[in-house]
């Protein structure tokens, strides 16, 4: 077996996925242990981290039929640009409204980054590679949700929220050129896919996985963990030697995930082209089921590191 890198493109575009989360991806770290310093109550915490996922129910169909109508190299600006700029504003608001108005902001640039991204690897790979091409671009582009999960929580306690949340927002900036550099030299892909009612019932079974592994993973886990921590331990606790806040230690916890994904999402994107999705898909929602099952019933630390890496 021959083992070949991930195309330029996929490379680039994937980095300059990674820019773009961080700030979106701090918040999962610091608002569910921290809200009260922002001036949130809990359930404004779960409106703030839900609101980009709700509002992509309607901007990923315009997104995709966007992406098919107008140059990419505008929609990659504008997608990138905007997203910075909604970083540097949960720096700098705090009133509840305009924080959802900011989420659902975000939601609609991700609904674009997103699609950009997946049309790079598409177009930049032949069809035989796709499987490992997209675990490659998962696994670059999750790199930003670990440097923001982590190095957000651990500013926030270090420098603070508003200091970091800035930082993070003039970094985000570079994903603009990478994004430009990556689509550089791809022919646009401009044919629409048939509208066929069958392939829609046909991809039921799909749209329910995505659903579950947004609904438990990215939603219930990262929207919760935080808080769970700050029961479990309160405030600050000892590791390694050393005192850190539960922000940074929720951070740590929530990182483990993205590390996997990193290392793991080529290996297993490889493993779904050789078994086949369907095999693979049951085999990884298995697993998935009995992690979710260790760290519902076990009260410890190692427990829920364990299941968050599985």
């Amino acid at each position: 077996m021959t083992w070949k890198l991930a195309s330029r493109p996929t490379v680039l575009i994937g980095l300059a996925t990674a820019f773009s989360l961080l700030g979106d991806q701090m918040l999962y770290s610091v608002l569910p242990t921290y809200f009260t310093s922002v001036g949130l109550v809990p359930y404004q915490v779960g409106v703030i981290l839900s609101a980009n996922r709700f509002i992509r129910l309607i901007t990923n169909h315009l997104a995709e039929q966007l992406c098919r109508r107008v140059r990419l190299g505008a929609l990659t600006v504008l997608a990138f640009g905007v997203g910075a700029l909604v970083t540097y504003a949960y720096a700098v608001v705090t009133h509840f409204g305009l924080l959802v108005v900011a989420r659902l902001t975000w939601g609609l640039c991700w609904s674009f980054i997103r699609q950009i991204g997946l049309m790079t690897v598409v177009e930049s790979n032949p069809d035989h590679r796709l499987g490992r091409s997209m675990g490659f671009y998962s696994g670059i582009s999750r790199t930003g949700s670990l440097a923001g999960n982590l190095l957000g929580a651990v500013g926030h306690d270090l420098l603070g929220y508003t200091t970091t949340l800035i930082g993070f927002s003039c970094v985000s900036v570079l994903a603009i050129p990478l994004g430009l550099f990556g689509r550089e030299g791809l022919k646009h892909r401009t044919e629409a896919e048939p509208d066929c009612e069958g392939d829609v019932v046909r991809s039921g079974g799909l749209l329910f996985c995505g659903f579950a592994v947004g609904c438990v993973g990215s939603g219930l886990v990262m929207s919760t963990l935080g808080l769970v921590l700050k029961q479990m331990v309160g405030e600050d606790v000892g590791l390694l030697g050393m005192t850190i806040g539960v922000a940074s230690l929720n951070g740590l916890f929530l990182s483990v995930r993205w590390i996997a994904d990193f290392f793991g999402a080529p290996v297993l994107g490889h493993v779904g082209d050789r078994l086949g999705r369907k095999r693979a898909t049951t085999m990884l929602f298995a697993i998935g089921t009995v992690a979710l099952s260790i760290s519902a019933t076990v009260d410890a630390l190692t427990a829920i590191a364990l299941a968050i890496l599985l």
